[in-house]
């Protein structure tokens, strides 16, 4: 590849570290709102775009003999919030902008299906002079660099556009689904709207934008629709943004038929608010099970991050039992587990194992408590009597002596005749012996 460029870090914005958060992205009103026609938009790959035509409008000025800007993928991805070395996904991301297919409104009435980028380079590129290195190669001081362009022939309406929409970087940072990232930009354009409302339109087409489906998928039961996709995007847009919208609908009959939201901006925005990094350590161990990053997203956006977590701990766990039946698809399972809370009913059952563990200690130690007391009481017992026997008179003694010796086996009476007593362990039975004579306890 050659770039005739002096030093990549010319060709970036300078962009003070204070003034990161107050950047606008003027965005042409015909961008807003894409419907898919083929391929896939994952919610990096929307926050790339919207960034990379903010990139685009600061450098207009600044792109090579081939029509290309330069833009440093350090600065890339921290504007994008993605906080993660994992490159692999990134160029994923990118690769989506190159290969989607996105239908845009003509001003004569028509439409076009376009790409959102046509081409883009990945590239190390050093800091010192501009000596360029293989692709891939690492060396000290290395800079990787994305050179891009956008459509020819839209080019000039989206450096220049003359009906636009003001995006803030900041607010579409903090959106972590799709359903909120395509909702906040329809919703600010109609922002300043006289009515304060959007376009009305059948749910069905609203869910086919803000899921970025094609035409001819098919929607879910809208109870079910507005629970994952018009209500959650609505919630994350009030939430962590400069607007408040609200979901209207319109019905025939007991049955809705069209959506509209009313928009209004909120009297103080919050920009004290850390945006949430976009956890591309989690989408990288999903999407590592075979599920596309777009599907990937929304399973991130619909539960929580310890149940995505303990479910990704719980599928990696099982492959890698060797031993047991191979899963022949990692992908379904995980999102069966996921549906069906394994993880948790694991933890139930291991919680229950720990308790029913823990109960058999409790029992086991009470038991030997028991037996040591016990153990103790007859000694002491043992050791009263013994001392009883040892105050009796000679005479009393005797007869007691040849009373317990032909109780005795045979067996013992030779040990007995040997010893008497004085053995340990004729000692103890003897004793035992003697608390079971009632004439003598009762004494």
């Amino acid at each position: 590849m050659n770039v005739s460029i002096r030093n990549p870090k010319q060709s970036e914005s300078s962009v003070d570290k204070k003034e990161r958060d107050t950047r606008i992205i003027r965005k042409n009103n015909d961008e807003i709102g894409y419907k898919v026609k083929s391929g896939h938009l994952s919610l990096l790959s929307r926050k790339l775009f919207n960034i990379l035509i903010w990139y685009a409008q600061d450098l207009r000025d600044k792109e090579d003999k081939d029509g290309r800007w330069c833009v440093s993928v350090a600065h890339l991805v921290k504007d994008a919030k993605f906080h993660s070395k994992d490159y692999d996904l990134l160029r994923a991301s990118l690769d989506e902008l190159q290969e989607v297919r996105v239908i845009r409104p003509r001003r004569s009435g028509g439409v076009t299906s376009e790409v959102l980028i046509p081409s883009f380079t990945l590239d190390n590129v050093s800091h010192e002079g501009n000596e360029e290195m293989e692709r891939g190669q690492k060396k000290r001081g290395g800079h990787l660099m994305l050179w891009f362009m956008l459509p020819p022939e839209l080019k000039s309406q989206m450096l220049d556009p003359d009906q636009y929409t003001r995006l803030p970087i900041v607010y579409m940072a903090l959106l972590r689904t799709i359903p909120g990232l395509a909702l906040y930009e329809i919703c600010r354009r109609y922002v300043t709207n006289p009515g304060g409302v959007t376009n009305r339109d059948n749910w069905q087409n609203w869910w086919r934008v803000l899921t970025g489906s094609t035409d001819d998928a098919a929607p879910p039961e809208y109870k079910y629709a507005k629970r994952d996709i018009f209500k959650r995007g609505t919630e994350e847009v009030n939430k962590v943004t400069d607007i408040e919208i609200e979901l209207i609908e319109f019905k025939v009959g007991k049955f809705v038929r069209d959506l509209q939201f009313s928009v209004r901006l909120k009297q103080q925005a919050n920009l004290d608010m850390g945006p949430p990094p976009i956890d591309a350590g989690l989408l990288s161990r999903i999407v590592s099970l075979g599920i596309p990053i777009t599907e990937a997203e929304r399973l991130t956006a619909r539960y929580s991050e310890a149940d995505i977590v303990d479910t990704l701990d719980l599928v990696e766990g099982r492959i890698g039992k060797t031993h047991l039946a191979k899963i022949e698809s990692p992908a379904a399972y995980f999102k069966k587990a996921l549906k069906d809370s394994y993880a948790q009913s694991q933890k139930l059952i291991e919680s229950a194992k720990a308790k029913q563990s823990e109960e058999r200690k409790t029992k086991q130690l009470e038991k030997s408590r028991a037996e040591t007391e016990a153990k103790q009481e007859s000694h002491m017992k043992h050791q009263l009597i013994l001392e009883r026997f040892d105050t009796m008179p000679e005479e009393r003694k005797s007869e007691l002596l040849k009373e317990f010796e032909a109780s005795l086996a045979t067996s013992t009476q030779a040990i007995y005749r040997k010893s008497g007593i004085n053995s340990k362990m004729l000692r103890a039975t003897f004793a035992a012996w003697l608390l079971q004579k009632t004439d003598l306890i009762d004494q």
